[in-house]
């Protein structure tokens, strides 16, 4: 272990970020009492977020942490549909095949270590009885970044706190100041760390300012990633102190962007924003746009036409969701359908197998409306044992399942739910264009252009508020739980019919408030790397049963493939255990 992070910990090269690095084979206790020194250093911390980095000889204008985190947090669960077989690495995360020779695994470790050194160093050299506000300011930016490293690391290679109270196997715990440790702490003690770590960093920044736009840390960063922490320690009742006391008396709904598009657009400035990665156009930190962590959902054309791949869509469940309720602004301003039809058409399709285990789409292009009876007719050619069509049409029907229309063929004696849409272009699968190109803009388009620049968020309080939210329903407080879900709903263009109250979730097929909280937090924040903890962390299974390139199977919350394996390197030289897989 000591040979390998001190080789990622080495000085850093210098490159240009916008941030420059602070050369750190300068650094001395000296250099880091001036403002400006120390400033420097930070800027460059931050850098390390978003820059691609060499290790082990290797260098990708891919490679990133802030990409791999977005994308190995988030690919494992129900809300992504992996439209075709990647090179890359990601594709091996989505079907839970990953191993721990994977570039994107090895490089988010030795990137998330190289934050933790850096940010340690600056931390040790800025005095702890400074007079100086503006350094203790950046002291206090260095401890959030540290902090939120070893959450990140945590949610990536370790098991829920609750699960056990914290006493698995997290990752290797070093904070400077000595020998490396060469052993995986236990979670609880990673958490006992961060939340040291936040708790000094809300004493360094209180009374200072923001050292720019929310590309920089403040003191409510620190206290927001508080409460964060506290949910998934289980300590509900201090995440929702923590949040009340930052609210301080305010409206709830005040604290959020009004217009949910322009939250991502122009995160940078957005008031919701609490710190984001900010990116800067014509620069290093968009070295190529298909590079980029909105290329895989996003592209100004067709997938993989220059500017972006865009091979990784919403879920069908994920968009059912959604369209329960008409109208919802989170669907209307981040999902983009391509080549959808100008002239009304529609197309019908559902899910089915293929020989490897996965499923594509049947789509019917040409449905036929009755209008007479008000129904669509589709048409299914099967290609039978014998290699001959058999072609049959069937009629669309239409059911109330908890007060949600839910549209069906019977298909071999059985209701086959089937998806009623605008037609829209397709990516080609084995059995023909197969997944609708339902293409995601929460990475990209940042300042309204037609890009694969974005400043991807970190921190907001759209999920502080479900934060708070999931904790009032862990402790039993309904209805201020679904006064949370309920200002998020609001803010999302759904009218006063679409709230939810204790005494509409039963109709709606809901026994608990905390699936209430859960599919809320679905729909708000996803493709943002909070699904598949979320489950795990509330015990909940992980449905993939849905049309992609992932096996047609219910993933059981404990299952140990939804956890990353260790880097092989680091076991190599520390002989560190490795996750059960």
């Amino acid at each position: 272990m000591r040979k390998y992070i001190i080789l990622a910990f080495m000085a850093l090269a210098a490159v240009s970020c916008n941030l420059d690095y602070y050369p750190y084979d300068k650094v001395s206790a000296g250099s880091m009492q001036n403002v400006s020194s120390a400033a420097v250093a930070t800027d460059g911390n931050y850098a390390l977020f978003k820059a691609p980095l060499e290790y082990s000889g290797f260098y990708t204008v891919g490679n990133t942490y802030v990409r791999h985190y977005f994308q190995m947090a988030e690919l494992k669960g129900d809300n992504v549909l992996m439209s075709g077989k990647s090179t890359d690495p990601l594709f091996k995360d989505a079907v839970l095949e990953d191993s721990s020779s994977d570039t994107n695994i090895e490089y988010f470790w030795f990137a998330s270590y190289k934050i933790a050194y850096s940010t340690s160093i600056v931390i040790d050299m800025i005095s702890d009885d400074t007079d100086d506000a503006e350094l203790r300011h950046i002291k206090g930016e260095n401890l959030t970044m540290r902090a939120l490293v070893y959450m990140h690391l945590c949610d990536i290679y370790a098991n829920p706190y609750v699960w056990d109270g914290g006493q698995s196997m997290g990752v290797i715990l070093n904070t400077g100041g000595g020998e490396t440790n060469v052993s995986r702490a236990s979670v609880a003690k990673v958490y006992e760390q961060v939340e040291s770590d936040l708790l000094s960093a809300i004493r360094c920044m209180e009374g200072g300012s923001i050292r720019g736009n929310n590309g920089y840390i403040g003191k409510a960063t620190a206290q927001g990633l508080l409460a964060r922490l506290y949910l998934y320690m289980g300590r509900d009742q201090e995440c929702i102190n923590v949040i009340n006391d930052m609210l301080a008396g305010a409206d709830p709904a005040s604290v959020l962007d009004d217009d949910y598009e322009h939250l991502f657009q122009f995160s940078k400035e957005s008031k919701e924003v609490l710190w984001c990665i900010g990116m800067i156009d014509n620069t290093t930190d968009i070295a190529g746009e298909q590079a980029m962590l909105g290329s895989m959902y996003w592209s100004n054309g067709d997938p993989g036409d220059g500017s972006g791949w865009a091979e990784i869509y919403y879920s069908q469940p994920l968009i059912d969701l959604y369209e329960r309720h008409s109208g919802d602004m989170r669907m209307a301003t981040m999902r983009v359908p391509k080549h959808i039809s100008t002239t009304g058409k529609k197309m019908i399709y559902w899910p089915t197998p293929t020989e490897d285990g996965f499923y594509e789409n049947y789509i019917d292009r040409d449905p036929v409306y009755d209008n007479a009876t008000g129904k669509y007719t589709c048409t299914y050619v099967e290609i039978t044992a014998s290699g001959s069509e058999k072609s049959e049409k069937y009629s669309v029907e239409t059911e109330i399942v908890n007060t949600y229309p839910r549209h069906y063929i019977m298909l071999d004696g059985k209701k086959q739910y089937v998806t009623v849409s605008d037609s829209l272009g397709c990516r080609t699968g084995s059995g023909g264009n197969v997944y609708p190109l339902n293409y995601m803009k929460k990475f990209s388009c940042q300042e309204g252009r037609a890009t694969n620049l974005g400043s991807p968020i970190m921190l907001r309080w759209g999920e502080l508020l479900l934060d708070r939210a999931e904790a009032y329903a862990h402790i039993g407080e309904t209805e201020k739980a679904l006064s949370d879900v309920n200002v998020i709903r609001r803010r999302a263009g759904l009218s006063d019919e679409d709230m939810f109250t204790s005494g509409n979730m039963a109709e709606r097929g809901y026994d608990d408030v905390l699936d209430v909280v859960l599919d809320e937090r679905r729909m708000e924040l996803c493709f943002e790397g909070f699904r598949v903890l979320d489950l795990k962390r509330n015990r909940r299974d992980i449905d993939r049963r849905y049309a992609g390139r992932q096996m047609w199977e219910v993933v059981p919350y404990s299952d140990p493939r939804l956890c990353y394996q260790i880097p092989r390197a680091e076991i190599i030289v520390s002989g560190i255990p490795q996750n059960e897989r």
